[in-house]
């Protein structure tokens, strides 16, 4: 080999030199080509022994540099490998107890599942400084990983077995509860209603549900043989103020079928309600009669303001009602939004993450020196490419589902308007129709 070709090699090998780094860290064809070249040397042929010096200085120059550029590549791997084991460690340590035994919160859940994905992350890479410290460590996070997905299992297996008894012991409520709604209804005997208020003290006392309102099941409702609405219109208000005391022990199926038949009894008992009132009216006209004719006047006149008071007054109860629930709804509305927000602003951070992965990738790929290493690289991209999909498809469904509660909101906060004025208006009748009565 003559000199000028040696010359060639040592630049090629200066060149290759120039790329490797942090961000190209493979040496291994760096090392032969010097072990190569100082064989080359020789049986090179030199001009003269200053020829020679000055090309084994430049190519031991060159020797010197990669020695330096391995030995921080050496401490960035290094650096990689403790952080990778500090994750898993830190993993170990939030576990060492039993994650899912506490009752987690879906915060405290989602933190865990988005640490294991980091410590994962670290095995996709080729940083490690040894395969058997690489070995140790992902049998360490592997055998996390399972004890987790283990408990995490048998934690959601509890959980769907604690509803299924809470909705069968709901359906058993709910069923036994219409029931003694329907024995309200005006046209039926009054003993089965004292008979099913029974059977539900009964019920109640053998799953341990309670609340303020129960005492109205131990209370007996003396019959009144003038009137026997009050019992039943008494019983229907217990009921529903009971089931609202105890609503967390029903369905939301079960409490809506629930109120819709307090709802058409109510109705019922009204009707009822007024044929009796229509009764004592007819009776009290009958015996105002015998009195003079202004007496009569102002008598009929304050039936029918007390009568509309009533009835203000029970308009503007529901609306109380009304508000209250939709404050509710807008609470719970709120906070999903919140969630959402702070959902598609970590996916949008991610999606910056993995988009510079991208990035870095795409660079690697263009400076491959081999086909092997670009082959890798390739499916790398790739992968990397199907997870930004991912992560943006993930991104539209999120901002549209907070759009849709955004819209919600509004509507709500309109309804509430709505009814903040019809109370208010409702007061100021209540109010005027009082001091009519004075």
């Amino acid at each position: 080999m003559t000199s000028a070709e040696l010359l060639l090699k040592i630049e090629k090998f200066n060149e290759l030199l120039s790329d490797f780094g942090i961000a190209n860290f493979n040496s291994k064809a760096l090392w032969q080509m010097k072990n190569e070249i100082l064989e080359h040397f020789k049986a090179t042929s030199f001009e003269d022994g200053g020829e020679k010096q000055l090309s084994l200085s430049y190519f031991q120059t060159l020797v010197d540099e990669l020695k330096e550029k391995q030995e921080t590549v050496l401490q960035e791997n290094e650096k990689f490998a403790s952080d990778a084991e500090l994750a898993i460690a830190e993993i170990k340590e939030l576990t060492k107890e039993g994650f899912y035994i506490n009752n987690p919160e879906k915060e405290s859940i989602a933190q865990l599942k988005s640490l294991i994905e980091k410590a994962f992350d670290y095995f996709k890479h080729t940083r490690w400084p040894s395969k058997e410290r690489r070995t140790q460590a992902w049998e360490e996070f592997n055998q996390l990983r399972e004890k987790i997905k283990k408990e995490e299992d048998e934690f959601y297996l509890n959980l769907r077995e604690k509803r299924a008894e809470w909705t069968e012991s709901s359906h058993q409520l709910s069923e036994i509860v219409i029931e003694t709604i329907e024995a309200c209804h005006p046209d039926v005997m009054s003993n089965s209603l004292t008979e099913l208020l029974g059977q539900l003290a009964t019920f109640l006392n053998s799953t341990g549900i309670k609340g303020d309102s129960v005492a109205f099941l131990l209370v007996k409702h003396e019959e009144n043989s003038k009137n026997l609405l009050k019992p039943k219109s008494e019983t229907l208000r217990d009921i529903k103020k009971f089931i609202t005391e105890i609503r967390d022990d029903l369905t939301r199926d079960d409490k809506t079928r629930i109120f819709a038949r307090i709802e058409a009894i109510n109705i019922e008992l009204n009707k009822a309600w007024d044929v009796y009132r229509e009764n004592l009216q007819k009776k009290q006209e009958e015996w105002e009669e015998r009195k003079k004719q202004n007496e009569f006047k102002r008598a009929e006149w304050l039936v029918k303001q007390n009568d509309f008071l009533k009835v203000l007054e029970e308009k503007l109860e529901k609306r109380i009602a009304d508000k209250a629930n939709l404050e509710r709804i807008l609470v719970n509305k709120q906070e999903f939004h919140g969630r959402q927000k702070s959902r598609l602003e970590n996916q949008l951070e991610f999606l910056k993450k993995i988009t510079g992965d991208l990035e870095d990738m795409t660079e690697k790929l263009e400076t491959a020196w081999s086909d092997n290493f670009r082959e890798k690289m390739l499916e790398k991209v790739e992968q990397k490419k199907q997870k930004i999909d991912e992560v943006n498809k993930d991104v539209v469904i999120v901002t549209a589902k907070s759009e849709e509660v955004e819209k919600d909101i509004a509507d709500i906060k309109e309804k509430l308007a709505t009814i903040e004025k019809s109370t208010e208006e409702l007061k100021v009748k209540i109010e005027e129709v009082k001091k009519n009565l004075e």
